[in-house]
């Protein structure tokens, strides 16, 4: 029996050490999988998309986990990619998913508020942070003021620019008001993460302003 137990302790020590990489491993081929998704997705695909009721849940929102990556990667859904988000001075290449649940956070940038729409008034999507800074909203911490974020609906690429990062309470809702993009004098772009886990109590934003907008060309976005 001694000997079962101690195989039995030894295999859960060889889980718990290799969770990480296992968890970094789920994320990883579930992003890929949705990013190519977004390279054959249609304009008319998304646009269909855009008009199907999304979940706004932040009570079911948990920090990374083996288990929620497993999980979550079972119930994403396509339908819910409604365009693709680009910053290539951090390498972050997502797709944007319409609704806020753990499986869109998981698997790219989730808007954060229902009736949002790219290039008007306060564009705001939220990602997972990972450890891993080419995971997610992983490198999203080293935004810098001036970087260029692209997003786009395969019909037009907006183009903001960011102007400020700022760390708030996550009590902060006021950072998703429409009315931040009227006090800045045209329409905004506000990228949130947690600042390295949920637990802190603190979100992280970048912010950028629309500087720019032209028709859908893929070889423009990278």
């Amino acid at each position: 029996m001694k000997k079962y137990i101690s195989a039995f302790l030894i295999l859960i020590g060889v889980l718990l050490i290799a969770s990480p990489y296992i968890t970094k491993l789920l994320v990883s081929n579930q992003v890929e999988k949705t990013v190519a998704i977004i390279e054959e997705i249609t304009v008319e695909q998304i646009e269909e998309n855009n008009q199907r009721e999304a979940v706004y849940d932040y009570s079911a929102i948990r920090d990374v986990s083996t288990t929620t990556a497993v999980v979550n990667a079972a119930r994403f859904e396509d339908e819910n990619i409604v365009g693709q988000l680009i910053i290539s001075d951090l390498g972050i290449n997502l797709p944007v998913l319409k609704g806020v649940t753990d499986a869109n956070l998981m698997a790219g940038a989730a808007t954060m508020v229902p009736n949002i729409t790219m290039g008007e008034g306060n564009f705001s999507l939220a990602s997972h942070y990972m450890k891993d800074p080419k995971l997610l909203f992983g490198n999203l911490l080293n935004a810098q003021e001036g970087m260029v974020v692209k997003v786009t609906d395969k019909r037009t690429v907006y183009e903001y620019t960011i102007y400020e990062t700022i760390l708030v309470p996550e009590t902060a809702i006021y950072m998703l008001d429409k009315e931040r993009a009227e006090e800045r004098g045209r329409p905004i772009i506000s990228l949130m993460t947690c600042y390295y886990t949920s637990q802190n109590g603190l979100r992280y934003f970048a912010l950028g302003e629309l500087t720019d907008e032209y028709p859908y060309e893929r070889e423009e976005l990278y």
